[in-house]
């Protein structure tokens, strides 16, 4: 049995729905896992954007989750950093890089909110 076929009877073990539709990059079937729509094969989430739907808005709203992931990350980095840090200058430093994230992640999640 190949990894695919695998992957795809351990999500249908685990809840997931194996949908009609067709992943658009590999023509592989879709699986619904809650509400988000995952390709097996690419092994990535899909979007589907109905016509009456605004295409930018979906790619403004993915480019945003982005964003706001990388600045958590950035985030928990600092904040390794920071633990173990004895320099004061460069403790300075990072307290203002995490403020600049922090910062960066409260304006993501007003502009998710008026999405």
């Amino acid at each position: 049995m190949s990894d695919e076929i695998k992957r795809m009877a351990d999500l249908l073990k685990s809840g997931a729905s194996m949908l009609s539709e067709m992943c658009p990059q590999c023509k592989s079937p879709l699986f619904r896992i809650k509400d988000d729509l995952f390709c097996v094969k690419c092994n990535r989430p899909v979007v589907v954007v109905k016509a009456t739907e605004d295409e930018n808005g979906v790619i403004a709203a993915q480019a945003l989750g982005n964003l706001e992931r990388t600045a958590l990350m950035k985030i928990d980095e600092i904040n390794s950093l920071l633990k173990v840090e004895k320099d004061s200058e460069k403790i300075e430093k990072l307290r203002l890089s995490s403020s600049d994230w922090l910062t960066i992640v409260e304006r993501v999640r007003r502009l998710k909110g008026l999405s």
